[in-house]
């Protein structure tokens, strides 16, 4: 079977996927990426428009945490004669948040370069919450940027914009817009380009799904109207791929009211770097940065080279993220021993018939 690569290249496809096919999957599978997702009904785009799919019962069962299954932005790998998922390819990035009312991770968006966070200048702002986003930027090792939205109901945006700019890493950039007239492609271009993709993320209301129709030039997503608290009204029920111009893909994702970190390593510590930097010079290796001696944290607080606001706010997500690993491990670790008993009682059934 021939594959025209060419078809799946706008859609992000490149050497890191192309080097995982076998010459057995290259005869027998085809490429394709997820555009779409709805429980168990996968969008998928092979380069040649969208296509319905679904996931091979094999597949299913193998599969049974939600971070492993196919999200929106993965390749897969579809049987040759059916729109059937058969296998998904190893990520470059993934985006994932704590899933709500439990510690167990939940997938947003995979194979990302860029997260373009989105909060609105208005009483939604709120520079913790936009921390726990870069925080999942960092995690999955992808560039943030922030777009800073409804400027034009704004009196002066620029103290805002200098606060965001101070959390940013060097390679980020925030701007403060009028969405729905601001030249936005423009604007974010540096970031864009063909096979690039681009994922939105924010709270509902912000103003994300007419970013989108910006971007795409044309009434692509519905737009709703902010309560009179400024909490949003979810218009995106779904994460849906759309391709631009340019040649890019950009993701819309449903507004987050809560912003949970995923039970994975590292992600607080990439963010807030300097201050973790700080921390290895702690003289106790698990220092809690309370009241033990020689806390190098603690000094810096006390020179001044370090914000309480910032220390609180490290020291927060530091302990939700080891608490969420801690308690992710354990129930993983209660699984895996619960399907080796199931196993053991299955094998000692058959013996005894």
């Amino acid at each position: 079977m021939s594959i025209d690569f060419s078809l799946l290249q706008p859609l992000g496809w490149n050497n890191h996927f192309h080097r995982q096919l076998t010459l057995e999957q290259l005869d027998s599978l085809r490429p394709a990426r997820v555009i779409g997702v709805e429980r168990d009904i996968f969008r998928i785009d092979a380069g040649s428009g969208p296509l319905t799919a679904t996931l091979a019962g094999r597949y299913r069962h193998q599969h049974t945490e939600a971070v492993e299954r196919p999200t929106i932005g993965d390749w897969v790998l579809l049987a040759a004669d059916a729109p059937v998922i058969v296998a998904c390819l190893a990520r470059r990035s993934l985006i994932s948040r704590r899933m709500a009312g439990s510690c167990e991770p939940q997938a947003i968006a995979a194979n990302i370069d860029v997260l373009l966070i989105v909060s609105g200048l208005d009483a939604e702002f709120n520079r913790h919450r936009l921390e726990r986003y870069l925080v999942l930027a960092a995690q999955a090792q992808v560039t943030p940027l922030v777009l800073l939205t409804k400027a034009d109901l704004c009196a002066d945006p620029a103290p805002t914009v200098t606060a965001v700019r101070e959390c940013l890493p060097a390679e980020s950039a925030v701007f403060a817009v009028a969405a729905p007239s601001d030249p936005l492609m423009a604007l974010l271009a540096p970031w864009l380009g063909p096979g690039r993709t681009l994922a939105l993320a924010g709270s509902s209301g912000v103003g994300k799904s007419t970013i989108v129709n910006n971007l795409v030039g044309s009434q692509q997503q519905a737009t709703g109207t902010t309560r009179n608290d400024a909490k949003g009204r979810h218009t995106t029920t779904s994460r849906t791929l759309v391709r631009l111009a340019d040649g890019s893909c950009i993701i819309d994702v449903p507004g987050m009211r809560e912003v949970g970190l995923a039970p994975t390593e590292a992600g607080v510590e990439r963010h807030f770097r300097s201050v973790h930097e700080l921390a290895l010079h702690c003289r106790f290796a698990d220092c809690q940065h309370q009241e033990e001696p020689g806390c190098a944290l603690r000094a810096a607080l006390d020179r001044g080279e370090l914000s309480a606001d910032e220390w609180a706010h490290y020291c927060q997500l530091l302990a939700e993220q080891r608490h969420n690993v801690s308690v992710h491990e354990r129930r993983r670790q209660e699984r895996s021993f619960s399907r080796m008993t199931r196993e053991a009682l299955k094998t000692k059934r058959r013996k005894r018939e």
